[in-house]
């Protein structure tokens, strides 16, 4: 089963630290004496030039009106070196793309199913007035999902027609719904899962945004940006936790500053109905939250780490790093990426 292990919980947050620092400190040298970059496979995202306004993880417009094509394909999905699933996805990109809409829009999501079994859209958001959404798309054939954004936040859409294989092989992505422009300077989309036996045989893996380790995005911020989180766990039968080393947010839940969010798996929360694995405890209806909306200040220059706080996912690949302060000059003398 490929699965990282490391001497033990008491060491492991050390050792990756020291990998990191290894790792994203300068490009090698392969066999051949060519320059090799260790970040050519890593999403960079965050502050990456000058910006005078909010830089979004997508654009705002004055549509009423969000029209979405997504395509259910097969796809061999490549999440860390040297290490491919063969994944069903949205798009042939894992997750599915970020779709992004004002309360009130009409979303309409054109979905073709190019998969040998039926398929479908699921997303937590009523559907609009005189709509008919299929309950699944045959193979070969389309459909149009139709439904209103009534409520600000974040959302997992997802194939509901495979139960949790359908997450668990990949068909998933987030729905933003806004009831405004943010005042922040970055947006930045967390969505953690992970890849089971039961869907990838001989495989796992904890992944955010369907990586892992060295492969997980890395965050850059200047100092004292404002920061919003989109933080959803899409796992099917897992929680995980979202730890973020040298800065803390307020949280909404408990009132108080944390630096570490615990979220139920997305079917034990949404979809009580759907089989459990075995083995599997329900979370207490306190804890069962798969998404969190916050906003932190990078004020806290360094490198730091973000991870998961359970020892296994950090084992399994769910542990990534975020730059606060001179991220302009930080790789390869002016180049930012």
């Amino acid at each position: 089963m490929e699965k990282l292990e490391l001497p033990g919980p008491r060491v492991i947050i050390a050792l990756l630290l020291v990998l990191l620092i290894i790792v994203t400190a300068s490009p090698s040298t392969g066999l051949l004496g060519e320059e090799l970059d260790p970040l050519a496979n890593v999403p960079i995202e965050g502050h990456l030039g000058e910006h005078t306004g909010p830089q979004l993880v997508c654009a705002t417009d004055d549509s009423t009106t969000v029209e979405v094509n997504l395509t259910a394909q097969a796809t061999e999905w490549q999440f860390t070196a040297g290490t491919t699933i063969d994944a069903w996805t949205f798009g042939n990109a894992l997750p599915g793309p970020v779709l992004c809409a004002d309360i009130g829009d009409r979303i309409e999501v054109n979905l073709n199913n190019e998969l040998s079994v039926p398929v479908s859209f699921h997303v937590h958001l009523p559907a609009a007035n005189g709509s008919s959404n299929p309950e699944s798309v045959a193979p070969g054939a389309a459909a149009t999902y139709a439904f209103t954004a009534t409520t600000a936040g974040a959302y997992l859409y997802h194939d509901l027609a495979n139960g949790n294989e359908g997450i668990g092989r990949g068909l998933y992505g987030v729905l933003i719904v806004r009831d405004s422009i943010p005042e922040v300077d970055h947006e930045i989309v967390v969505l953690m899962g992970e890849f089971q036996p039961a869907y990838h045989p001989d495989t796992y893996a904890a992944v955010i945004n369907g990586k892992a380790f060295p492969w997980m995005p890395r965050w850059n911020f200047d100092t004292d940006e404002q920061v919003r989180v989109y933080l959803v766990n899409a796992g099917p039968s897992e929680e995980h936790t979202f730890h973020i080393h040298g800065h803390r947010w307020l949280d909404a839940d408990e009132g108080r500053p944390i630096d570490n969010k615990f979220l139920s798996p997305h079917s034990a929360v949404h979809h009580p109905e759907l089989p459990a694995p075995e083995g599997f405890i329900p979370l207490a209806n306190a804890l069962a939250a798969d998404v969190a909306v916050f906003e932190f200040n990078a004020s806290a220059e360094g490198e730091w780490m973000y991870h998961c706080h359970v020892y296994d996912h950090i084992n399994a690949g769910m542990m990534g790093h975020l730059t606060v302060g001179d991220v302009e000059s930080y790789y390869h003398g002016e180049d930012a990426h």
